[in-house]
């Protein structure tokens, strides 16, 4: 029989244990990978916004450098391939050369207000770009129109393009009508109707189409005939694009997590069937990212780190006032902009919930708020947002290494 004192040794030694897990500790490794592109809105197909093993800055970034966008802000996300960098400013959408920082090409010079919302996608050397009520297809070099499809209606908040090798299409939706397309010719293969505005991109998982309206349906589409097999209703409306969930996000199943208007996230199995919900608060524009078996969350002021497994929060900090910008995973290091750049370890470092050290890798300010953050090649691309009214101040593309 153990005596009194090994007794002793015993609950402390499980107590020690019961709280290191509760704090937590940093397990994650930096990325290796500085060789990747950046050429879709959400980093991959399933909207992951994720380089799991890719290299960026973790310590205070320098400008490497900076271009002026001409507007009061960006209405897209950075997409950058090995030479090219494109934004939608809002009355333009611009491609940069990487190596002269000089404007390639653009579809509207003369820069009419506010025209365009939503990034391109860029796939064998083709730009497929979001042109107000019609997709595109620009050579990316030269920017000269290969084809063009009219839709409707506007092509939303979020660029809603999708290719893809497997099968050489473009998925688009523009109003309440999604449109399957051949990449190469624009030849319209299935269109498929909505109850609703599709508002955010669209994920794409092994044979379905993920598609979200704002007013709340979460939709699954077989991508090969537009047949939907399922919609779910979120009441309180949809406030971010579908991610996909694997197995490599979670101990088992597949899925796919929206945020709600009304501050939660909501996970379903690829069946429909809702597996956990949680309650946050009051969401910004299209803030989910999924990694290192993590949902991470922008909801107004708080990113939020949830279990992927059941949605139970890991940890969370306050990054300021809101804007429109989605939280970016790379290596071991979370990106999220704001009212500046911020950058957090992947596990938050240690503590309970908010009550934590040794998390924030470093913030960067800079004159007007940080827009959107993209990653490719071991840099961040982050554009400014002045706002539309703020005097002759111009929103800016940075590039930090």
């Amino acid at each position: 029989m153990p005596s009194r004192r090994e007794l002793l040794l015993g609950v402390g030694a499980a107590s020690t244990a019961a709280v290191a897990g509760c704090l937590g500790s940093r397990t994650d490794e930096p990325g290796t990978d500085d060789d990747y592109a950046w050429t879709t809105v959400g980093a991959d197909l399933r909207n992951s916004r994720t380089i799991s093993d890719g290299a960026a800055p973790r310590d205070d970034p320098d400008v490497e450098w900076s271009v002026d966008l001409e507007s009061g802000m960006a209405t897209g996300e950075p997409i950058v391939t090995d030479d090219t960098v494109l934004v939608n400013t809002g009355r333009d959408v611009v491609a940069f050369d990487r190596e002269t920082r000089e404007r390639r090409w653009s579809i509207n010079p003369e820069n009419e207000p506010y025209s365009y919302y939503g990034s391109p996608t860029v796939f064998d050397d083709t730009a497929y770009v979001p042109e107000r009520e019609t997709l595109t297809a620009r050579n990316l070099e030269t920017g000269e129109v290969d084809w063009s499809f009219d839709l409707e209606r506007i092509i939303s908040n979020s660029s809603l393009t999708v290719t893809d090798t497997d099968d050489g299409r473009v998925y688009v939706a523009g109003g309440n009508t999604v449109h399957a397309l051949d990449a190469e010719s624009g030849e319209e293969l299935w269109e498929q109707e909505l109850l609703g505005i599709a508002s955010y991109v669209i994920a794409k998982y092994a044979d379905w189409l993920f598609v979200a309206t704002r007013g709340g349906e979460l939709y699954r589409i077989n991508r090969w005939e537009g047949r939907i097999e399922w919609r779910r209703t979120i009441e309180a409306g949809i406030s971010s694009a579908p991610i996909v969930l694997t197995s490599s996000d979670r101990r088992v199943g597949h899925g796919v997590a929206v945020a709600g208007g009304d501050g939660s996230v909501t996970y379903f199995d690829l069946s429909g069937k809702r597996e956990w919900r949680t309650e946050l608060h009051a969401f910004g524009n299209d803030g989910l990212a999924i990694g290192h078996r993590t949902v991470f969350a922008r909801s107004g002021s708080t990113l939020y780190a949830l279990d992927a497994n059941d949605g139970d929060e890991r940890w969370r900090v306050d990054v300021g006032r809101s804007s429109r910008n989605p939280p970016i995973i790379v290596g071991d290091t979370v990106y999220v902009g704001g009212d500046r750049l911020r950058a957090f370890d992947v596990g938050g470092g240690y503590g309970i919930r908010s009550l934590r050290i040794g998390g924030k890798r470093f913030e960067r300010e800079r004159t007007g708020d940080v827009n959107y953050v993209t990653a490719a090649d071991g840099r961040l691309f982050v554009t400014t947002d002045v706002g539309r009214f703020e005097g002759d101040d111009t929103a800016e593309l940075l590039v930090f290494s």
